[in-house]
């Protein structure tokens, strides 16, 4: 992500592994058997280490270490760990530090942690006290509280270690018992059962195992367990978005090592992060209406409510679920500021990610916002600031306002709490929505900013940008205010979906235009010397000397067709996007001369339209722009006599303009 994303032009894609690293992440937070925090401590007081690896798809990817101190009146457990990805060229690190303070009876008195996804490091510190926990969040040099109710008894993980112990002997015995999770803010009746004595492999030995399975409330995802006779941990499984997620006992040389390099993913696994879509959608307008069907690898996860903001179920079965997704009109005429009440008071406060307080949000809020009285056009102008001054930067995963506002670097999700946070300084309702972008042939994680206009929340993207509000290609899974920090969005119904579904493209509407895809379609066609895809409305015939390639690219790739010629010649044609303040022409202009800095400048007439070009004085490049709406086509071609190549396939090539 550092590097910029060739052919996406305003979209900032490579928000998704980022935000589906960060998901793999938390899914190690929760407590349990295969948790970090159940390791074995010294029987007398004083302290004992361990080490864990952590392997995501079956690749070294970090460590874990544990400490535990016995004294007379408490147990302290201190866990740090550390995820590591190297992907698309880029490094993703992520590193939490937690800790907890147990009675002698194993009752949670007090539960904190860190993490550090960015330059600064985001803490947390929750004291459970009597029917209420304090919850104190700290980051930017802000600090916030807030509080949690419960009932009945809350157990660390030493206390739980304990109950299994006693409890745990044969196949079918079970537990029920009420921890914290401090990273989610999450109070909720964890499950065990035994589900076999197996002996597994830990590092040269062969050590007598209890199999376990763990549910917690409220949590899809089963986590399968292995403890030693003492009930402490040897190895964890876990499914995640890049496959399994494993943590196995290990010794200090290893778990270091595991993190120092990363994990490289596998291309085939890290493709199961994103979604391949049946067609590829034209971008030469907002698309208003979506219709797709979701097919899912792992229907004992279920599914997650998705009737959020515009998005209808229309049918649902345990492995299909078919959503129809509208786009929302321009709202006009509402005020701002907003008066607070009950229902929206989580979405105008500031929290520890969305700092709406800050005097630097706050300033540039109000110099944004101007005369302006309605509260849509504010936030247009809002979004727009967003898109136009952050730079992409996958190195920070999860970040407060205040270090995005002054760095201006972040992922999908930083440009979401920045305009969270902008327009909430305003006293316009917003909150940060969790799901599906759809770019350049694929559906992958995003995150994205909606307003509350009146009594409708209204989706606005300062990554994926649109004219007005953001259009129907975003499947929204979750919506959190982050009141209750990044976990809100990435513990629950995340890991229901992320990394576990397939997504077929049923209709979609765009300028007034209605297209159905009959079940079984192709995503092009390919005939002889032509290539057509109705979807986007494009032909195109080849020179007779030349062959087709390419014809399945996806993003990050912007190919939609390669052509390859007997003598190395080269072609491609590349689908590109425009901000939708953008001069067309200028826009145009603007993307050849990246490709061509010193090229000649022409103009080719087409069937229905023209051709802006530019030639590079040895000849051996040519490219050229065709506009088409919001979309700009860019043709490239790298031969002997490029110019000439280019002439003759812009005189085969037909986009055709998609309005009725």
């Amino acid at each position: 992500m550092l590097a910029k994303l060739r052919g996406m032009g305003p979209s900032k894609c490579r928000c998704i592994p980022a935000v589906i690293a960060l998901l793999a992440v938390w899914n190690l937070c929760l407590p349990g058997p295969a948790g970090p925090r159940n390791c074995r401590p010294s029987e007398q007081e004083g302290a004992a280490e361990f080490w864990y690896v952590v392997n995501i798809a079956g690749q070294p990817a970090g460590y874990v270490r544990e400490t535990i101190r016995t004294r007379e009146h408490a147990v302290h457990i201190d866990s740090e760990m550390r995820i590591v990805l190297n992907r698309l060229g880029s490094r993703i690190e992520i590193g939490f530090r937690s800790s907890s303070e147990e009675s002698p009876d194993g009752l949670l008195r007090r539960a904190g942690y860190e993490m550090t996804a960015s330059n600064q490091t985001m803490r947390t510190e929750s004291v459970v006290g009597e029917r209420k926990i304090e919850v104190k969040n700290e980051s930017g040099g802000k600090t916030y509280t807030s509080a949690l109710e419960y009932s009945g008894d809350i157990y660390g993980s030493e206390g739980i270690r304990r109950m299994t112990v006693a409890a745990l002997k044969n196949p079918g015995d079970t537990i029920t018992v009420q921890t914290y999770v401090a990273e989610a803010s999450l109070v909720g009746r964890l499950t065990r059962t035994v589900l076999s004595r197996e002996s597994i492999r830990i590092g040269d030995r062969d050590i007598a195992a209890l199999k376990m399975e763990e549910i917690l409330e409220g949590m899809p995802v089963k986590r399968t367990g292995f403890l030693d006779e003492q009930g402490y941990l040897l190895k964890q499984e876990e499914p995640g978005p890049f496959g399994v997620i494993e943590i196995v006992r290990s010794g200090m040389s290893d778990a270091m090592a595991a993190a120092l390099g990363g994990g490289e993913l596998p291309a085939e696994i890290f493709q199961r992060s994103i979604i391949r879509s049946n067609i590829r959608l034209p971008r030469a307008g907002p698309i208003d209406r979506l219709k797709i069907r979701l097919t899912h690898r792992n229907p004992e996860l279920g599914w997650p409510d998705v009737q959020i903001s515009g998005q209808r179920v229309l049918q649902k079965s345990e492995k299909d679920l078919v959503v129809e997704i509208r786009r929302t009109p321009p709202p006009s005429g509402a005020a701002f500021p907003v008066e607070m009440t009950e229902t929206n008071r989580p979405y105008l406060q500031p929290n520890a990610y969305v700092q709406s307080d800050d005097p630097r949000v706050q300033g540039l809020s109000k110099e944004l916002a101007g005369t302006e009285k309605n509260a849509f056009p504010a936030a247009l102008a809002m979004e727009r600031w967003v898109a136009e001054n952050m730079t992409f930067d996958l190195g920070i995963a999860f970040a407060p306002a205040t270090e995005i506002i002054r760095d201006k670097r972040g992922t999908c999700v930083g440009y979401a709490t920045l305009l969270a946070s902008l327009t909430r300084a305003a006293g316009i309702p917003s909150r940060i929505i969790l799901g599906y972008v759809y770019a350049l042939g694929m559906f992958g994680g995003h995150a994205w900013t909606e307003i509350l206009i009146g009594e409708e929340w209204v989706p606005l993207d300062a990554a994926v940008v649109n004219e007005g509000a953001a259009d129907a290609t975003r499947l929204a899974v979750v919506a959190s205010s982050l009141a209750e920090g990044p976990g809100s969005l990435t513990i629950g119904a995340a890991q229901q979906v992320f990394g576990q579904v397939g997504m077929e493209v049923l209709e979609f509407e765009t300028a007034g235009r209605k297209v159905v895809v009959p079940a079984g379609a192709e995503a092009f066609s390919e005939e002889g010397d032509v290539y057509e895809n109705e979807w986007l409305g494009i032909r195109l015939t080849k020179p007779a000397e030349f062959r087709f390639g390419r014809l399945d690219a996806v993003w990050p790739d912007p190919t939609v067709v390669a052509l390859e010629g007997t003598s190395q010649e080269t072609a491609v044609l590349e689908q590109h996007q425009m901000y939708p303040w953008e001069v067309p022409q200028e826009a145009a202009v603007q993307r050849l001369a990246k490709l061509l800095p010193s090229g000649k400048k022409g103009k080719v007439n087409m069937d229905g339209g023209e051709a802006l070009v530019l030639e590079a004085p040895d000849r051996r490049e040519s490219a050229a722009a065709i506009v088409r709406g919001l979309e700009i086509w860019i043709l490239r071609v790298e031969a002997n006599d490029a110019p000439a190549i280019l002439r003759k396939l812009l005189g085969s090539l037909r986009i055709f303009p998609l309005s009725d």
